[in-house]
């Protein structure tokens, strides 16, 4: 059973991989965990303990596929680093 709904994977989704291309692969993922929470409430219509800490297997692939589709299509370059992390 899923904790999120399909809109919400997407929110995730979307909010992350924009962030990523605007900071880059290393630089979103060693802000700050507050720095973060408070992006994500700014930007988006959820709440930072919405996003599943232990998603489900489909929630996980759900939310990776359209965020690699997502960096593939605005900042390729950062793809490679995304990849590796």
């Amino acid at each position: 059973m899923s904790s999120t709904t399909r809109e919400q994977q997407s929110i995730i989704a979307q909010w992350t991989a924009k962030n990523i291309c605007k900071m880059g692969v290393n630089e979103f993922y060693a802000a700050d965990e507050d720095k973060i929470a408070a992006l994500f409430e700014e930007q988006t219509s959820m709440k930072y303990e919405d996003i599943p800490i232990e998603p489900s297997d489909s929630e996980r692939n759900r939310i990776t596929s359209q965020l690699t589709g997502y960096i593939l299509s605005v900042c390729p370059d950062q793809m490679e680093i995304y990849k590796n992390r």
